[in-house]
């Protein structure tokens, strides 16, 4: 009996550096007996797989860009078509895709219609967890930067999020209704509980396929504060999720910034309370899925010893002034009006009016 390992993420665990690996090396899996399918597979990640099921269950159509040429609607059968396709010397198969973490909404159903595809095989559910205190924090300061464009505060992003409407415990629980709690592998995001401190090296040996030269863990690098609301108000104008790295690249030209290592987002009273439950789910881990070993060896941080999130008025002031000189050479219409009325939306929230010069704000104005 073939067995199926659903690696389901979560975010910022690595993911694309595993997926990256695993399609590159698929030649070498193969003749190993172990699958990792190309069919259903846009770029290194199996998302299609996942964009199939929120289509079906969740009702929202997902952008092209997870699809590419891929047909919707298509993605299991074509799964199904290869797995079936490689005879009796297919041992394992393995799917790769961080958007299975963050579904909540009509979970359960989709778990069933994936446990209906993959009948006949065992299946095992592969999760990597990132500590919570930084998947908050980095998840955030992510979705900020990114093509999501969030432009509200990281009280409503956790508590609107669909990746934190359930926590880790009762996720992997819903996980574990559908294909038995012991066909769950629970993985810390820690270098140091890897094997040989290699995340590759450790999924190999968690899923049992042959093992896989590492490469560089992917590096995302995050905002530094004032460029998290800086970007929040060019979010807010809004503009077209496809100019996104464009706005990054101006962005940072005009306001460079070192991120800051262990931001606190929110106030310290209410990360006292999130820390608190978060705790509390990672002892229940432990004793459900790693036999009473710790999740994460590094304890969670006190609030005294984050950095609390912080804009400088004065940082701001010399990036709408060079933002002013700036747009004036900016060649596209479309980069001029936004960051032009991202500045006017600054200089009213932070009243920094008077930091301008009449020319500076008509010029804003202007091109707004």
């Amino acid at each position: 009996m073939t067995t199926v390992y659903i690696h389901i993420g979560a975010p910022k665990t690595a993911t694309s550096t595993l997926q990256a690996i695993l399609a590159r090396k698929a030649g070498k899996l193969a003749k190993a007996g172990v699958l990792y399918p190309a069919r259903p597979r846009h770029g290194d990640a199996h998302h299609v797989l996942v964009c199939d099921l929120i289509e079906k269950f969740q009702g929202s159509r997902m952008p092209d860009f997870w699809y590419g040429p891929f047909p919707r609607g298509q993605a299991w059968a074509s799964l199904r078509e290869e797995i079936a396709g490689q005879g009796d010397d297919l041992q394992s198969v393995v799917i790769s895709s961080e958007l299975f973490f963050g579904q909540s909404r009509k979970l359960r159903p989709m778990l069933a219609e994936i446990r209906e595809h993959l009948a006949g095989h065992t299946v095992k559910i592969v999760a990597y967890l990132r500590r919570q205190d930084q998947l908050y924090s980095s998840f955030f300061n992510q979705d900020v930067k990114g093509a999501r464009q969030w432009a509200d505060g990281p009280y409503q992003f956790y508590e609107t999020h669909q990746i934190f409407q359930h926590n880790y415990f009762e996720l992997l629980n819903i996980w574990g209704e559908t294909f038995g709690p012991d066909n769950i592998i629970v993985r810390p995001y820690e270098p140091a509980q890897w094997l040989d401190r290699d995340i590759v090296a450790d999924f190999c040996d968690a899923t049992g396929i042959p093992a896989l030269k590492s490469g560089s863990l992917e590096r995302n690098e995050s905002l530094g504060p004032n460029q998290v609301y800086a970007k929040q108000c060019l979010n807010k104008v809004g503009y077209d999720k496809a100019i996104n790295d464009d706005v990054l690249r101006l962005l940072t030209r005009l306001l460079p910034e070192d991120p800051v290592k262990d931001t606190m987002y929110v106030h310290a009273g209410l990360y006292q309370r999130y820390k608190k439950a978060w705790e509390e789910t990672n002892s229940k881990l432990s004793q459900t899925y790693l036999r009473g070993e710790a999740l994460f060896q590094q304890a969670m941080p006190a609030a005294r010893d984050l950095v609390p999130f912080r804009v400088d008025d004065a940082v701001l002031t010399n990036y709408l002034q060079q933002t002013v000189r700036q747009l004036a050479h900016e060649k596209s219409p479309e980069l001029q009006q936004l960051f032009a009325r991202a500045g006017i939306l600054m200089l009213a929230e932070r009243k920094l009016w008077a930091n301008l010069t009449d020319e500076q704000r008509d010029r804003l104005n202007a091109w707004s």
